[in-house]
């Protein structure tokens, strides 16, 4: 158990991008938000903040992987400050999260630094239950300093860690998206724990738009789009996909095939068929 929900909220219609159950958000933030999302409040955001520790699959070339993703149409993408100046030629109209996990408190200098990058949003990793470090107070910091720039900010509330694969519960998924909401978070990127129909606890109960992470990639590229598919008939806004873009052999494509279930209504068969379609 990592924390009780006391109250829920209604979730927010879907082309809206609130970030309170009341307050509309700063008009900045709001701005900057729109950035992210279609028109249509929904969002496929394309995580390439793995390479941190080194190279990793798919992120080799950091100019050519986002190049890749921007051809396939993504709203956005998450990554790294040194990422992000390498490949500032190659975004666009693209939008721009900058992942701000540090070994250290980050409050003091993140939202500045990714005024100056242009950013339209920051990232934070944060671990609810986490018995050492839950980096909580961290995410509190840096929202009033967001708040303050007109910065959104994501959270990514793990439950407990990432290894701690058995915490990943829906009951402690609902908690992490909640109690990230309740420290200042603008949206969260959180885990899809099915079904479809027990979902709805996670989004149901979280006032601001929910992402669903994709975790590892999945050998058939179909589960990763019926994962997309399933998160969004539970409520929930997008997604923020890393290894099942990056690592896929048309990473342009696979982007592309998300967009059309996400915001073209498209089925996961369809969105197979496109993806596998001769071009």
């Amino acid at each position: 158990m990592i924390g009780e929900i006391h109250a829920a909220s209604m979730p927010a219609p879907a082309a809206s991008l609130e970030t309170g159950d009341r307050t509309p958000a700063p008009s900045w933030t709001k701005r900057r938000m729109h950035h992210l999302f279609g028109r249509d409040g929904r969002a496929v955001i394309v995580a390439m903040d793995g390479a941190r520790n080194g190279p990793v699959p798919g992120l080799e070339q950091a100019v050519e992987a986002v190049a890749r993703v921007v051809a396939g149409g993504v709203d956005a993408i998450l990554t790294t400050f040194g990422m992000a100046r390498a490949a500032a030629d190659v975004l666009g109209r693209t939008g721009l999260i900058l992942a701000l996990d540090s070994e250290g408190p980050i409050a003091d200098y993140g939202v500045e630094q990714a005024l100056r990058f242009g950013a339209d949003a920051v990232e934070l990793k944060v671990f609810p239950g986490n018995p050492e470090e839950t980096k909580l107070a961290d995410l509190r910091r840096l929202a009033a300093q967001a708040f303050a720039w007109g910065m959104p900010l994501l959270a990514e509330p793990i439950p407990v860690s990432f290894r701690e694969t058995s915490a990943h519960t829906l009951e402690n998924v609902a908690r992490a998206a909640r109690i990230a909401a309740e420290a200042g978070a603008d949206f969260v990127k959180v885990h899809y724990v099915g079904p479809v129909e027990s979902y709805r606890q996670v989004t149901g109960s979280c006032y601001v738009p929910v992402l669903i992470l994709g975790g590892p990639a999945r050998p058939d590229p179909r589960e990763a789009l019926q994962m997309a598919a399933d998160a969004l008939a539970a409520g929930a806004r997008g997604v923020v996909f890393g290894r099942n873009v990056t690592t896929h052999p048309r990473p342009d494509r696979m982007a592309a095939a998300l967009g059309e279930i996400i915001h073209g209504g498209a089925t996961v068969d369809a969105a197979v068929r496109s993806l596998a379609a001769p071009h």
